[in-house]
Order: C-alpha cells, then structure tokens, then sequence
C-alpha cells in the first residue's frame, strides 16, 4: 500500500492519508502544520496497523522528521495523486473551501462534515 500525504491549509490544517489504489481515506487528523500533528497522524496509523512500502509527501519538515524511515518520496511529482483526491473533496464539499451562506461558523459542524464525506467515500457513495 503506498500512502500520499497532503494538508489544506486555513484556520485548521487536516493531514490526509489515502491508498491511491484503491481512493480509501485510510486516516486524518486536525491541527497545526507542526511535528505534534505530524505525529498523531503516524500514532493514529500506527494504531490501525497500516503497513505500507513507502511514504509520498511534500517537503514538510515536521512530517519527515515524524516518519523517519528510509522510504520515503519527497516532491510534487509524488503527490500528485493527492492533487486528484483534494480536487474531489473540494468539489464534494465547497462549504469547507468558502464562506458562503452555507459556510458554518461551528468549527464542529465542519469536523462533522468531513465526518460524513470521508464514510461516503470511502464506502464508495462518492
């Protein structure tokens, strides 16, 4: 199993990590774009017991440092599936992406939005 990483970036960060075989949402976590988030996400799949070859992620410090094993692909060329699957999520869900009359000001609603897509995606309602 290979695991892209990405992160969108506004007042919250969300790290994703997906298989791009099969498009399964395999882990997430909220937080800053720092090492202590890096490391929940890899705690988090540690916990899942996800086994995979190798990582693909952008060059974020933080990350590396929380995955530090030998195989890792460092660049944009790695991660370009994530580019499709971030597409997609933006696309499902615009109420994340603008402020608009849907956009909630509950922080929650928008954990519990994200919620739901992710099982609608990956049981393959999306």
């Amino acid at each position: 199993m290979r695991l892209d990483s990405r992160q969108l970036v506004s007042d919250k960060t969300r790290a994703v990590h997906y298989d791009p075989d099969t498009g399964e949402i395999v882990a997430y976590v909220w937080g800053k774009r720092n090492l202590k988030t890096a490391r929940e996400l890899r705690t988090k799949l540690d916990e899942l017991g996800v086994d995979f070859g190798y990582i693909c992620c952008d060059n974020w410090d933080s990350f590396l440092t929380a995955f530090d094993f030998d195989f890792k692909k460092v660049g944009k060329r790695y991660t370009v599936d994530i580019e499709g699957n971030n597409n997609r999520l933006r696309q499902r869900l615009r109420r994340a992406f603008r402020k608009t009359c849907c956009f909630s000001k509950k922080l929650a609603n928008h954990f519990k939005a994200f919620d739901l897509l992710f099982h609608y995606v990956n049981y393959g309602w999306v």
